[in-house]
This record gives structure tokens, sequence and C-alpha cells, in this order.
């Protein structure tokens, strides 16, 4: 059977010319270099991906963040549970050029986890890194909280994704029927 389409042929970006193509690319590009904050990433990706298209790109961040750390395939494949054709490919762009993979991946941020507990040690001792746990503590639970935040509206989103596919799909068999 088919591929389903709901939209006429000529929509489709198969059928674009390149100097549109190239005009789709520009605002892409162009709306990335405009957010400053991860907030405003966060919105920009919230509002134009999907949430199986964030979760692929998340993926393919860590796989090249792993290979260029010095990884194995079969280890990343593993630690980031997808096949290690992905990780062929992701290792084939990077070795292509991968400048761009290489420069944000250098520039990531580290992501704070919860402290673990404090060592056995007189009490004075323990101030500064008591100070530095609170602190480290405060910081991972800002993170955790706006990661969590940020995923609860993809999920919405996929929801209203799922519905709006329910949609189309009892239109597109009412159509037929007609």
């Amino acid at each position: 059977m088919g591929k389903r389409t709901y939209y006429p042929t000529q929509v489709r970006i198969e059928k674009l010319s390149r100097k549109e193509i190239l005009n789709l690319t520009f605002d892409l590009i162009n709306a990335f270099r405009i957010v400053k904050t991860p907030f405003e990433t966060a919105l920009l990706m919230q509002d134009l991906l999907t949430a199986s298209e964030i979760k692929h790109l998340a993926k393919r961040l860590r796989i090249a963040k792993l290979l260029i750390q010095g990884l194995t395939q079969r280890q990343i494949a593993n630690e980031v549970r997808c096949s290690t054709a992905t990780v062929i490919k992701v290792n084939a762009w990077l070795t292509r050029g991968g400048e761009g993979l290489r420069n944000v991946i250098a520039k990531l941020p580290g992501r704070y986890e919860l402290p673990e507990k404090l060592p056995n040690i007189p009490l004075e001792f323990q101030l500064p890194q008591t100070l530095l746990a609170l602190a480290q503590y405060s910081v991972s639970k800002k993170q955790t909280a706006r990661l969590e935040k940020f995923w609860g509206k993809v999920e919405d989103k996929e929801l209203l994704d799922k519905q709006l596919r329910e949609l189309f799909n009892e239109e597109y068999r009412h159509r037929k029927r007609s």
C-alpha cells in the first residue's frame, strides 16, 4: 500500500525549488541565531519540533559527544540505547567535517547532579563542602525543574499532534468515502 498524504504533491519539500529551499534554510539558521538564552532555545524547539524530533536530535548530539570522548561504537549504542547504524552515521558526519558538532559540544555546559552525602569529618571542616553542596543542589533543582517543564510542554504537543493526526485520518476517510 502506498503512502498517504493529505497535501497536494506540489507542497511537499521534495518539490520545492533550490531557491525556495535556500530561503527556508536561511530562516531556520537565523531563527536559531536569534535566540540568546537556553529558555528561548527551549521555547523555539518546543514550538518548532515534534517530541520525536527532539529525542532524535538529543540522541545524535549525545552520540557525537561520546564519540569525541573516545567511547567505542558498541559502548555508545548500549548507553544511548540506539542502533550501531545510528552511531556509525553520526561518526561519519564527524569524520567528514563535524565542525559544527565539535564547536557546540566544546561549549556545552555541564549538568549539575544532586550532591552525594557529605564525608564523615568534623562539622567545622564540613562548612565549605556543605555550602558547595547546597549551591550545587540549588542549581541542580533549577535545571531539573526547567527541563521537566519543557518536557511537559513537549508531551502536551505530542498529544495534540496525535489528536490532529486522528482528525486528519478521519477527514481523509470521510473524503475517500464521498
